[in-house]
């Protein structure tokens, strides 16, 4: 396992050399508590300390719809920006990601680090998201230096639209183009029928610090439901999805992908990307059905950004070559 040393933008102003040993060790410490998260979270370590106070996502997010709007959807991006609002002190670590990114806790990395975290990580994770909240963020408290640790995946950046939740919330969409807010705007339900049901919101929990400590899954395993079972539905969807849309990085992803690493370095050291691990079946059975040219062609992306702007680059895509890692905890 190894991560790729920061690449050099000679569009940057030079750092001071104490400068740059700083973020070298700052960035390695992060390289390495990440490394350490990863095993946590699929080996079955016990990381965890006192468990944190369960907030509803009804309850941290706000009653009644911003802007007047009869109809809200309610997403885990309103929920967390109320979760930031309570915060007192700024997070001097923001992490970044998909679905199974919300588990990680920002606990751990603080007694790796001696950072204090904040989860921005969501259900399907966007790089949109990304850009909007370290906006917000730096907004809050602009003089706040902020590390990020970001997990991406392949699908992190197919084609789709916005989350509702940033089309939304007027803090989130403000660092949108309004022509894209206004296409996005029109994809909204309309009438309270077509109102998504938020069943999986409804039966989540979090903690103050943003990362998820009970949902859907959680239930179905108290249950019963085997992994084998949940591994099976993950390899039929791959693979339908992989069969019906092309192997192609959407350009606008791509783009708030690259504004979000540059505005990053601006606010702190190089951030870390991280390519998730997959379960080796789940991998087994998708590699060779479009999961591998979507893995080398997002691979070839980064390394083609890394060489503009600065970021370690960890790959942990076979969970296999995670030391420590336990397949079964995945």
């Amino acid at each position: 396992m190894t991560a790729s040393v920061p690449g050099h933008d000679p569009r940057r102003a030079p750092r001071r050399p104490g400068s740059r040993r700083r973020a070298a060790v700052a960035g390695a410490l992060l390289v390495a508590a990440v490394a350490l998260a990863l095993v946590v979270a699929h080996g079955g370590l016990g990381a965890r300390g006192p468990a944190a106070a369960p907030v509803p996502a009804s309850a941290a997010a706000s009653p009644s719809p911003p802007s007047g709007r009869p109809l809200f959807v309610l997403t885990d991006r309103t929920v967390k920006l109320r979760l930031l609002d309570r915060l007192r002190r700024p997070p001097q670590l923001l992490i970044f990601g998909g679905s199974r990114a919300t588990r990680f806790e920002p606990a751990f990395f603080r007694r790796l680090t001696g950072l204090r975290g904040f989860n921005l990580a969501f259900q399907n994770g966007r790089p949109e998201d990304a850009w909007a909240f370290l906006n917000l963020v730096h907004q809050r408290w602009p003089h706040a230096r902020l590390h990020v640790a970001w997990f991406l995946h392949v699908e992190a950046f197919r084609e789709q639209g916005l989350s509702a939740g940033l089309v939304e919330e007027p803090r989130l969409r403000r660092w949108f183009p309004a022509a894209l807010v206004a296409r996005e705007r029109r994809k909204l339900p309309r009438r309270p029928q077509d109102l998504p049901a938020g069943r999986d919101l409804a039966l989540t929990r979090y903690a103050p610090d943003g990362h998820v400590l009970r949902n859907r899954y959680d239930l179905a395993v108290a249950r019963g439901r085997p992994l084998s079972r949940a591994l099976d539905w993950a390899i039929a969807k791959a693979r339908q999805r992989y069969a019906t849309t092309a192997p192609l990085l959407f350009p606008r992803s791509a783009r708030y992908f690259e504004k979000t690493l540059r505005l990053a370095n601006r606010l702190g050291p190089p951030p870390v990307v991280v390519l998730m691990p997959l379960h080796p079946r789940l991998l087994a059975a998708v590699r060779e059905h479009g999961w591998a040219e979507r893995h080398r062609l997002l691979l070839r992306y980064l390394r083609r950004v890394q060489r503009r702007t600065p970021f370690f680059l960890l790959d942990l895509s076979d969970l296999r070559r995670v030391p420590g890692a336990d397949p079964d905890a995945y």
